[in-house]
């Protein structure tokens, strides 16, 4: 929401949405400080949280230094070291998104990094998929999910940005499957509900896109909408447009919405 007017908050209220969870994205250009990234994450426990509030929409959100942002050093490093205070706070449900953009040595070890403080700290991880060469991208994930023994606890793992390619590897694997929709880029509602149709719905939730680029904040109403059109049952529905996330979420001790 930080790339987000208020309007977005308003019609997201209006639309009946009550609790969102934010992870840490990139500023839109590169970073010149490790403060740039204090003073973002400072701004999305504090500022958006209160921002939400205003429209009844209770916020929580994921912290880390994005993939986008791992290859410029020794800034990412100085960051890293910045980041544990910030995710003893309130409202820090998990650690991310971590993972992998390019494809790269240089993500890969601040992906394992941020994977060693969430052992430390037992925090839940969101691991971000990337948007090109998605294949190479789940097996490389699963190679230092393994290394770091994080298999043994799936349940503490939220694997985004699935598409085709990725989502029956993400659901064997035993973690949580998202699905980031966008409106006309990347994952389309069609596409998505396409995926749900053929997987199921266990252990996978739809996103909503809010960024830089077109995207749609509305995308999970939206994919509820369609779903509904195409005869899949309220309770299909509410399963992945709210109760896997709500599973996966409350697992933090600071996640304290309850429906």
């Amino acid at each position: 929401m930080y790339s987000r007017t208020t309007d977005d908050y308003e019609v997201m209220s209006k639309a009946g949405i009550e609790v969102i969870v934010q992870p840490s994205f990139w500023l839109g250009s590169p970073r010149t400080s490790v403060g740039t990234f204090e003073d973002y994450w400072e701004h999305m426990i504090s500022f958006e949280t209160e921002r939400s509030r205003e429209f009844t929409i209770d916020q929580y959100v994921c912290l880390s230094v994005n993939p986008k942002e791992s290859a410029i050093r020794p800034l990412a490093l100085d960051a890293l070291k910045a980041l544990p205070k910030y995710l003893d706070r309130e409202r820090v449900v998990a650690i991310g998104e971590i993972g992998y953009n390019l494809i790269n040595d240089l993500e890969d070890e601040l992906f394992q990094l941020q994977l060693d403080i969430a052992l430390e700290k037992r925090m839940l991880t969101m691991i971000h998929l990337p948007h090109v060469n998605k294949k190479d991208g789940i097996e490389r994930t699963k190679s230092v999910l393994i290394k770091k023994n994080l298999l043994d606890l799936p349940n503490k793992i939220l694997i985004d940005h699935n598409t085709e390619e990725t989502i029956e590897k993400t659901l064997e694997l035993g973690c949580w499957a998202g699905l980031t929709v966008y409106p006309i880029t990347k994952l389309s509602p069609t596409r998505a509900i396409d995926i749900i149709e053929k997987n199921g719905v266990d252990k996978i939730m739809i996103n909503s896109s809010a960024d830089w680029g077109i995207s749609d904040p509305l995308s999970v109403p939206l994919v509820a909408r369609e779903m509904k059109k195409r005869g899949f049952s309220k309770y299909d529905i509410e399963k992945v447009t709210f109760y896997n996330a709500y599973e996966f979420f409350k697992q933090s001790s600071k996640f304290l919405w309850r429906p």
